[in-house]
């Protein structure tokens, strides 16, 4: 308990320092929506020449072959998936946490700005999907999006999962959407009573600059279990930066509950 405090004493002193560069909300709204009104005037004006130009020109041998190849590629990756699939959920009992539903809610701060994120993920096996609300606060406004990692590839090794995702963001002010990718580990140590997580996720580019990186590690702790559920308090640091102009170094404290399957 008492490292616990020490840390907590050391990252809010870490984040007070950073709070001499205040972000802006209001900063990255701008530059969301004019990024959105660059990509749709760009699109209008190509856009009768990209439609002559598909049904004017017919597909080449070159380009039905390279079709053929690619969704021959996909149905081998999803012929591999679904075996891996199986293999991993009959031998359950060699790594924690295949099947369960977890729920969690973070509330971060910098003492500049807060955020809060509530969190669902649904584990099966070697696929996960994870849905969240974020809302970040500064003195200039409020930015809020719906992320969701539609499809997330876990890879289990040991006491290690390796998770790759894709999936998106929305944004409800202004209303953009990006295509958002994942790249993360999970590591289950103390007889799966300890998770140690770190992911970092991006946006894909609509111009020059990304509209969103985040980096984010966590480490919760089982404090209670009651069957097949557990209640997880959370600690963690995140760091977020958008186009390149505004950042956030968040301290996190929040809980997870874990409803689990027959995996322990």
């Amino acid at each position: 308990m008492k490292c616990f405090f020490k840390y907590l004493f050391l990252v809010v002193v870490f984040c007070s320092t950073k709070a001499i560069t205040l972000s802006q909300v209001k900063n990255i709204k701008e530059n969301v929506a004019e990024e959105s009104n660059q990509n749709t005037s760009g699109s209008c004006s190509d856009e009768d020449d990209n439609v002559s130009s598909f049904y004017s020109d017919d597909m080449s041998f070159g380009e039905s072959l390279m079709a053929e190849i690619f969704l021959g590629i996909i149905k081998g990756v999803s012929i591999v998936t679904v075996e891996a699939q199986r293999h991993v959920l009959s031998d359950m009992d060699k790594y924690p946490n295949l099947i369960s539903t977890v729920v969690g809610v973070d509330y971060g701060t910098n003492l500049s700005a807060l955020t809060l994120t509530p969190s669902l993920r649904v584990n099966w096996g070697i696929v996960a999907s994870d849905l969240r609300y974020s809302l970040i606060h500064d003195y200039t406004g409020s930015l809020k999006s719906f992320d969701w990692q539609v499809f997330i590839l876990r890879i289990p090794v040991d006491i290690v999962k390796l998770n790759y995702g894709i999936g998106f963001t929305a944004l409800l002010e202004p209303n953009v959407s990006y295509f958002e990718s994942s790249l993360g580990a999970d590591v289950h140590l103390l007889k799966n009573r300890l998770n140690v997580t770190s992911n970092y996720r991006w946006t894909a580019k609509k111009t020059e600059e990304r509209y969103r990186q985040e980096f984010k590690f966590t480490v919760d702790y089982r404090l209670v279990n009651k069957g097949e559920i557990d209640i997880c308090p959370m600690i963690g640091v995140s760091y977020q930066d958008y186009f390149k102009e505004d950042n956030y170094l968040f301290f996190n404290v929040g809980v997870k509950i874990r409803f689990c399957g027959n995996d322990r």
